[in-house]
């Protein structure tokens, strides 16, 4: 890994024969009312980080007076307490650990780690206060560890302390609770610097509420090294969708009860807002007077967020089938989607776009007629437009947004709220077919697809489900006959034509498709593209599976990430498996980001 990623830690612990009198921060104590239970099974307890602190205050006027004293003869700064590490409180981040001390002085921290394999080097400024500690993650688990701290003041004397040795705890053994995560291809010469952060998705097979229920209430991240180690995660307990790394360093995620969640690295919430008018209820955190939260946030230049919502309408005459034109119709439900822009501090609503303003509701696509909104607690209502994914373009201050069942990707201006373009299947846009790109050569229009967005050469990058490979009223491709990949197309604004210039994979005995989700973004420094391909389709229950969510959630799924070399033919340099190979659990994931470093 690249030297500015973090590590995460733990103590390696030291049996005694007696507590100390009074426990410094990371030290072992004896079992009292607070130790946990693990304790009594022949693990060490360490000391809360509060009484570590107390310890420090009680001799803080003295060594603090040590410290400037030793500063004003020119000596570099001193530890008035510490250095100790903790290993995190915070539960949901196991493998984070914590680094405390005090000097007394402003100082900047440089902290080295190896293993003997990978070696580190973390840096903290002054604004990183030690004596709260100090988020230390990346390493990886089940090893020892050699650490050093190197202190800096604002003449540039140092300071220094260790070597400390520090063990980190073992994965959960791979089942309901972890994913298995094999690596298969791996390149690191080839590949994008940084660390692979994306969202495992546990999911039982079966189509009850109670299994739907089941696989929302497990959530994750997890990021992985150049070679597929894993280097940390989080655990929650609803299912993540999108996520971002933060300009603050901070990681935010939606979940499936409609909550958005900032988090440090050590997994501590430092701010949630929720959706108000979810069906769950009020929730902890800012309200934001939006029906829900689904699918995609993103973070403007202005420190707002734009978050996808809904809005439901009564529309008389809908469709009742997607298969049969003819089929009676009736007044229904129909969930449109709603962009919410809102500040942080108060969840006000600043800036908002309805697809039911500028779209048809009429025209659909397959899966409208299916229980996407029932399973999330909205009766009897179907799913017209569905985005998925959305983007903010600063170059000229527009958002791409990306609607699964209409196959279309959609340009907005935020300021007339106008919409520049359509990018996708050309069939019964109305009164807005002249806003639809016209293609530019053989072009294969993409289906159910997701998460489009511009690259340096100002191309669109996306992946491309294949789905259906139609739209109602036309007959669907049978499944097997269909494949997923990630594309990219040159779209030409003037001319307003599109043409397709790179795919990942053609169809062939290899083909994989994925009936849901999935993620393709382009990578600056090698100009490779990282593809996380959604939930997967078993090839064993290819030619038993159909279409509809009634058929497929009755089969298993599996998921990858691929790193590609944007060539051709293209050469994959990196490659992740989740794979059980068992019939009645599998994991898929959302999403997945190359980021330059754990940590902020």
């Amino acid at each position: 890994m690249a030297s500015t990623m973090a590590p995460r830690i733990q103590f390696r612990h030291v049996a005694m024969s007696a507590p100390p009198e009074r426990p410094l921060f990371g030290q072992s104590i004896a079992a009292g009312p607070r130790a946990p239970a693990a304790l009594a099974r022949g693990r060490s307890y360490l000391a809360p980080k509060r009484m570590w602190r107390s310890v420090m205050h009680e001799r803080h006027a003295a060594g603090l007076a040590l410290a400037l004293l030793l500063a004003g003869c020119g000596r570099g700064p001193e530890f008035v307490e510490g250095p100790a590490v903790e290993p995190n409180p915070n539960p949901r981040a196991p493998l984070a650990a914590v680094l405390g001390f005090e000097t007394g002085v402003p100082v900047t921290t440089e902290v080295a780690i190896t293993d003997g394999v990978n070696a580190w080097t973390l840096e903290y400024g002054t604004g990183e206060d030690p004596a709260a500690g100090l988020a230390l993650v990346g390493m990886r688990p089940g090893r020892t560890h050699r650490i050093e701290v190197t202190v800096r003041d604002g003449a540039g004397r140092e300071g220094s302390a260790g070597p400390f040795e520090f063990e980190t705890p073992p994965l959960p053994e791979v089942g309901t609770e972890f994913p298995p995560v094999e690596t298969r291809v791996s390149e690191p010469a080839l590949t994008e610097p940084g660390v692979t952060l994306f969202n495992p998705r546990r999911r039982r097979v079966g189509v009850s509420q109670e299994i739907a229920d089941y696989n929302a209430s497990f959530g994750m991240l997890m990021a992985l090294d150049a070679v597929g180690d894993v280097v940390w995660y989080y655990r929650t307990d609803s299912r993540i969708s999108d996520f971002e790394k933060l300009d603050n360093g901070n990681l935010a995620f939606l979940t499936a009860d409609n909550r958005l969640l900032e988090i440090d690295w050590l997994g501590n919430t430092v701010r949630s807002w929720y959706a108000a008018r979810r069906p769950q209820g009020p929730a902890e955190g800012v309200p934001v007077d939006a029906q829900t939260f689904h699918h995609e946030i993103d973070e403007l230049p202005n420190g707002n967020i734009v978050v996808l919502g809904t809005e439901w309408k009564e529309i008389d005459g809908y469709y009742t089938s997607e298969t049969d034109p003819d089929a009676p119709r009736k007044r229904q439900k129909v969930m449109g989607d709603v962009i919410h822009e809102f500040e942080r501090d108060t969840g006000r609503i600043v800036w908002e776009w309805r697809a039911f303003d500028h779209m048809d509701p009429f025209r659909i696509g397959y899966e409208t007629i299916s229980p996407y909104w029932i399973r999330r607690g909205f009766p009897d209502t179907v799913d017209w437009s569905h985005a998925n994914n959305l983007l903010y373009d600063a170059s000229d201050d527009s958002l791409i947004v990306n609607f699964r069942y209409q196959a279309a990707a959609v340009k907005i201006d935020r300021a007339t709220r106008e919409i520049i373009w359509i990018f996708g299947e050309p069939s019964g846009w109305g009164a807005l077919s002249d806003k639809v790109l016209q293609a530019d050569g053989d072009v294969r229009w993409p289906y159910h697809q997701h998460s489009p967005s511009p690259t340096p050469q100002g191309t669109l990058l996306l992946f491309d489900n294949g789905n259906y490979q139609a739209r109602p009223f036309d007959p669907p491709l049978p499944i097997e006959e269909t494949w997923s990949r990630a594309v990219e197309y040159a779209i030409d604004e003037d001319r307003r034509t599109v043409r397709e210039v790179w795919q990942s994979e053609a169809f062939g005995p290899d083909r994989v498709i994925a009936v849901a989700m999935g993620d393709a973004d382009w990578l600056p420094e090698t100009g490779n593209v990282l593809v996380a391909y959604g939930a997967l389709v078993d090839p064993d229950s290819l030619g038993k599976i159909d279409w509809p969510p009634s058929s497929r959630l009755q089969f298993n799924q599996w998921t990858r990430l691929r790193e590609y070399r944007r060539t051709d033919p293209p050469k994959v340099v990196y490659e992740v498996v989740l794979e059980t190979g068992k019939p009645d659990l599998g994991w898929t994931l959302f999403g997945a980001e190359r980021i330059d470093r754990l940590g902020r």
